[in-house]
């Protein structure tokens, strides 16, 4: 293991039930801590790379109140919730809400052990989209004030010949932008352009 490693995050107020996914996850060779309640976990997370593996029905908060918390904090924190009451409207709220999977206990080690990888792996891939968002931001705020005046336009499906009209500049003075704009968002059409800047837009955090 390295200090790079995700950590399985273990949320039960069952201390066997606890200490056994822990020993899964160990033994696998991955990090696992573990937390009696979701108020203790929420105490302690700081945005460390990982997922969540926690019971329905706890003392405090439940699985599903843990999730809505950390989705408040802005933690999109994949989760795996496992019960021995399962419902269809659980189930669905745990879905909706963005959980890996639901899983019913008892449960089998090895579909556990599944659910954990595809919800590390949904961690390593949005961790990496935040990133790439917030580079584009970088970059977006590196226009100059001119520039962005024409990127609204692009946006807006200005053509070039109708912008020099509008900012009473010359032509080549509208190209000129548009290729600066190009070359500091690294794009190389308008569609890649449109596509990156909405992109940007609604991923902000």
């Amino acid at each position: 293991m390295t200090n790079r490693d995700p950590t399985v995050f273990v949320v039960d107020d069952e201390i066997q039930a606890r200490d056994s996914v822990c020993a899964l996850v160990r033994s696998m060779g991955l990090p696992a801590e573990g937390f009696d309640s979701g108020e203790e976990f929420l105490k302690y997370y700081q945005g460390q790379a990982g997922c969540v593996v926690t019971d329905y029905r706890m003392h405090g908060m439940n699985g599903i109140q843990l999730q809505e918390a950390l989705i408040k904090q802005g933690n999109a924190l994949p989760l795996i919730v496992v019960t021995a009451f399962a419902r269809t409207p659980m189930t669905v709220q745990t879905i909706k809400n963005g959980a890996v999977t639901l899983i019913d206990k008892p449960y089998d080690n090895d579909n556990l052990w599944k659910a954990i990888r595809v919800a590390l792996n949904r961690d390593v891939l949005q961790r990496q989209q935040k990133n790439d968002f917030a580079e584009i931001r970088l970059r977006l705020k590196s226009l100059s004030g001119k520039e962005q005046t024409v990127l609204d336009y692009i946006l807006k499906g200005t053509t070039n010949k109708t912008m020099s009209s509008k900012l009473d500049v010359s032509l080549r003075t509208i190209e000129n932008r548009r290729r600066k704009i190009f070359s500091k968002l690294r794009v190389d059409s308008v569609a890649e352009l449109v596509k990156v800047v909405l992109e940007s837009r609604v991923h902000q955090s």
